[in-house]
């Protein structure tokens, strides 16, 4: 990513950074009460790469917006934690790491784990509809970033995705079906992140379309640079265990293709995302975003 937008990028997570560590929905303390919220905040700021949030932002930017939306935008974020949170414990995935730090469930204990997850799932829809009561955002707009969320978080969306993936352990899967769980999985909280930009800034229906279409195509060469990661990544540079999907015997991209030809897999579904926007004029930053989370190490 060239400097200058390497910059602005840096300047967004920040901002989402920022907003994270002293909103006034979730803070530390040390009231026992304030456990769940605890570990919520213990989620939120153990780091990340904030894609979700910054997509929004730049979204945003990219369809003329002019103010603020940093708030908006984390709820990407806090949406995307929840999926992590539960991700991590035991009835799924059971990983003890995440971003280098012990799995929410194995500092706070599997309970608490699921009551923070299942906080962070619902505190989006209370910030969104809080700023249309406030007047920041309209009425209608708040309809339809909630409406956009819920179905990409939802029985349909990511919750299906992840639904797929458990069910597909221990069993031989094709390219179609990875392709439909990556979709869900990981490319339907990507996709809402890039919309939720394009309807924040009044873009019109092919507007959001376009943002819509990069976002899904990035998720799902995101995904499967993951799946290459885990079998060629570091965990010291990942912060989670890696291994993990043969340790449940998962197929992935990286299995099924072998590991050349699953990078150019991914980098086919970059290109189709930078396709998507290449017309846009202001969309540099997001076609440099596309290629480096393709070449990504972590």
């Amino acid at each position: 990513m060239k400097p200058e937008h390497k910059a602005v990028f840096q300047q967004d997570v920040e901002a989402v950074d920022k907003y994270l560590m002293s909103n006034g929905y979730i803070s530390a303390s040390d009231n026992e009460e304030q456990k769940v919220i605890d570990a919520e905040f213990y989620a939120l700021t153990a780091g990340g790469k904030r894609i979700r949030p910054v997509l929004c932002i730049e979204f945003y930017k990219l369809f003329g917006g002019k103010g603020d939306v940093t708030e908006i935008a984390a709820c990407l974020e806090l949406m995307h934690t929840f999926s992590l949170i539960h991700d991590d414990m035991p009835e799924m995935d059971n990983d003890d790491m995440r971003r280098g730090k012990p799995s929410v469930h194995c500092a706070y204990g599997v309970d608490t784990a699921l009551l923070a997850g299942d906080g962070l799932a619902i505190l989006p829809f209370e910030i969104i509809s809080d700023k249309a009561l406030s007047g920041d955002i309209s009425p209608e707009t708040a309809v339809k970033l909630i409406n956009c969320l819920s179905k990409a978080a939802g029985n349909h969306g990511m919750i299906m995705g992840q639904r797929l993936d458990l069910i597909s352990e221990g069993k031989q899967v094709d390219l179609k079906f990875l392709k439909r769980m990556s979709g869900l999985k990981t490319g339907c909280i990507l996709s809402a992140s890039a919309q939720f930009g394009a309807i924040l800034a009044g873009a019109d229906n092919d507007g959001v379309k376009k943002a819509a279409e990069y976002a899904e195509n990035l998720g799902l060469s995101f995904q499967i640079v993951d799946d290459i990661l885990d079998v060629t990544g570091s965990e010291n540079e990942l912060g989670k265990p890696i291994g993990s999907d043969e340790k449940r015997f998962k197929d992935t991209y990286a299995t099924i293709m072998g590991i050349d030809a699953a990078y150019d897999e991914a980098k086919r579904y970059t290109e189709a995302a930078i396709l998507a926007i290449s017309d846009l004029e202001g969309s540099e930053l997001l076609i440099e975003l596309a290629y480096d989370l393709l070449e990504r190490k972590h």
